[in-house]
């Protein structure tokens, strides 16, 4: 029992290292001034400064966190209105709600993103816009996912029940929904949306396919000067890193505090 115990670990440890390597490199490489020994040499900030310093790359960011957020806030709204409606007054609508909304995971994000480049591309219509065709690509990648979060909400607090009560004490329909409902199911429609979003601002593929032109982002900038200066891309990626782990880390403690276990722990402080 021990020994497979210890080959347990050792498997472990064998696959961290593998998996950590490359990151580890990239963040002692982003610090060196020269590396053509062992040992790297005349560490400097530098390359960071530098980032601080380029407009571009900065500009790649605000322009990833806007076409992440736009669509995940569009999804998230028709979704809770969609829903919302079916589960109290069409609840016969929901099974053909679900299959629309659990669709595009059957689909490749490649494979979405080219055939709607084929299919709008040069029509002349307003989605022939690469901006406004990415992000209504990006509104159907985080469908099913924004559809299942919020089903789970708004069955876990008794929507239908719920704003029944809210009648029989003289509220209307719309009071309830957006006082009584909305409010409850926050949590979880927060829980959702960070989850969207942080798959959307890692996206490299379906941007490249559709703006990458047009709409430059931090994946398409650093993809594009991967070439140029190596110490300066790898003080990018660190960055980006970093950045990516605070959304991953904010998405994580937002799901623990919405746990019971994480609501019992916060009515005990």
């Amino acid at each position: 029992m021990k020994k497979n115990r210890m080959l347990g670990v050792i498997w472990q440890v064998i696959v961290a290292i593998f998996l950590l390597l490359p990151l580890t490199v990239s963040f002692i490489y982003s610090f060196a001034g020269r590396w053509t020994s062992i040992l790297p040499q005349n560490l400097t900030f530098r390359f960071y400064l530098d980032k601080f310093k380029d407009s571009t790359f900065f500009l790649g960011i605000l322009r990833g966190i806007f076409i992440s957020a736009l669509p995940v806030i569009l999804v998230n709204i028709i979704i809770l209105l969609t829903l919302f409606a079916v589960i109290v007054y069409f609840p016969k609508m929901e099974k053909y709600i679900q299959v629309c909304c659990i669709i595009p995971t059957t689909i490749n994000g490649i494979i979405l993103a080219t055939s709607i480049l084929s299919t709008y591309a040069g029509s002349g219509t307003i989605f022939s816009n690469r901006i406004i065709m990415l992000m209504f690509t990006y509104c159907i990648f985080c469908l099913p996912l924004t559809y299942q979060g919020i089903r789970n909400s708004l069955y876990a607090v008794n929507t239908k029940t719920l704003l029944e009560a809210a009648s029989i004490l003289g509220a209307n329909k719309f009071y309830g929904f957006l006082k009584i409902i909305v409010p409850t199911v926050l949590p979880g429609l927060m829980n959702t949306a960070l989850i969207s979003f942080s798959a959307l601002f890692g996206d490299f593929a379906i941007i490249k396919i559709i703006a990458s032109s047009q709409y430059e982002t931090v994946q398409t900038y650093l993809y594009k000067n991967r070439n140029t200066d190596l110490q300066s891309f790898s003080a990018g990626v660190v960055i980006l890193l970093v950045l990516t782990m605070i959304i991953n880390l904010t998405v994580h403690k937002c799901a623990a505090r919405n746990t019971p276990q994480g609501n019992k722990e916060n009515r005990i402080k």
